[in-house]
């Protein structure tokens, strides 16, 4: 038989697993690019070097999750429920927060340099102990605002 590798153009196909159990599976030099998942169960799943640009999550649960050395750059969160959660050791430059329900979260030991706050509920606000509502509530009487 001779030794040339031969091309087997089935390996191009589309596969398509149904109803079916794959469970302690490992998938390694894998490309699933384009590839849609719909009503998987993916818990207790290890993903380790995968390439996810321009991935759309929809309707996912990932609680008691870890995200570690992630690059999500350009990502938009929407509608995401974020309760609980801790963000540490993480760039976060050029973040918008739109419309979030940030009560009783702690930011600490944060680079908050050029920081926009407006139109925001700020009761009970501190920073470094201080009220800000306070603060700005005695810059309004002295401004005559």
């Amino acid at each position: 038989m001779d030794d040339k590798i031969i091309y087997d153009n089935n390996l191009d196909k589309k596969v398509e697993i149904t109803y079916d159990s794959l469970p302690n599976s490992v998938f390694e030099d894998v490309n699933l690019g384009n590839a849609t998942f719909d009503n998987v169960n993916l818990k207790e799943s290890k993903f380790d070097d995968v390439n996810m640009d321009n991935v759309i999550f929809n309707n996912i649960t990932m609680g008691d999750s870890e995200f570690t050395d992630i690059y999500m750059v350009k990502a938009n969160f929407l509608g995401v429920n974020l309760s609980d959660s801790r963000f540490g050791c993480s760039i976060m430059s050029n973040i918008e927060f739109k419309n979030p329900d940030l009560k009783n979260s702690s930011f600490v030991n944060c680079d908050m340099t050029n920081v926009e706050i407006n139109d925001c509920k700020i009761e009970g606000l501190k920073i470094n102990g201080i009220d800000v509502s306070k603060l700005i509530e005695q810059y309004e009487i002295e401004n005559n605002k």
